[in-house]
C-alpha cells in the first residue's frame, strides 16, 4: 500500500477548504434574520391593483371611473435573471475551483503550470449565463428617459 503523495494531499486540503468556506458562507446567512434568498433573487415590479376578473380598480374596490389613473402596488417578485445569473456564478465557481485543482495537481506534482491560453475562451464563453441579468441592468440606465 502506497502513501498518498504530496500533490494529492494538497488537492484533496484545498478542496476540503472550499467546501468548508461554502458550508461557512451558507451557515452565516442562514443565520440571519434580515438576509432570505427568495428576497436577494427579487425585484420590486410595479403592478396594477385589480379585481378577480383582472378590472383594475380604486382604492375602494370599485371599478375605475373614465379618466381615473390605476393604482399601483410595488411588490417584490421572482426575477429570472437573478436565478440565470445566480446559476451562472455557482456554474462558474465550479468550473473555476475544477480547473484550479487541476492546475495545482499539476503543479505539484509534475513542476509545470499548464498553458491556460486555450481554457480562458472556455471561461469567457460561460459569462454568456449573465447576459440576461447584465441586459437587465443595462436597460435600467435608461428609465430615466421614460416619461
Amino acid at each position: 500500500m502506497s502513501l498518498i503523495n504530496f500533490a494529492d494531499m494538497l488537492i484533496v486540503l484545498v478542496a476540503i477548504a472550499v467546501v468548508i468556506s461554502m458550508l461557512l458562507c451558507y451557515r452565516s446567512l442562514r443565520e440571519a434574520r434580515d438576509w432570505s434568498l427568495t428576497d436577494a433573487l427579487s425585484e420590486e415590479v410595479e403592478l396594477t391593483k385589480t379585481d378577480a376578473a383582472g378590472t383594475p380598480i380604486d382604492a375602494a374596490g370599485a371599478p375605475l371611473a373614465a379618466g381615473q389613473l390605476p393604482i399601483t402596488i410595488t411588490m417584490m417578485k421572482a426575477s429570472s435573471s437573478r436565478f440565470i445569473a445566480l446559476v451562472g456564478t455557482v456554474a462558474i465557481l465550479m468550473l473555476y475551483v475544477g480547473f484550479g485543482l487541476a492546475c495545482l495537481y499539476r503543479f505539484a506534482s509534475v513542476n509545470e503550470i499548464p498553458d491556460m491560453t486555450k481554457a480562458a475562451n472556455f471561461f469567457y464563453s460561460g459569462l454568456v449565463l449573465f447576459a440576461p441579468y447584465l441586459i437587465n441592468k443595462f436597460s435600467s440606465v435608461f428609465s430615466i428617459f421614460k416619461p
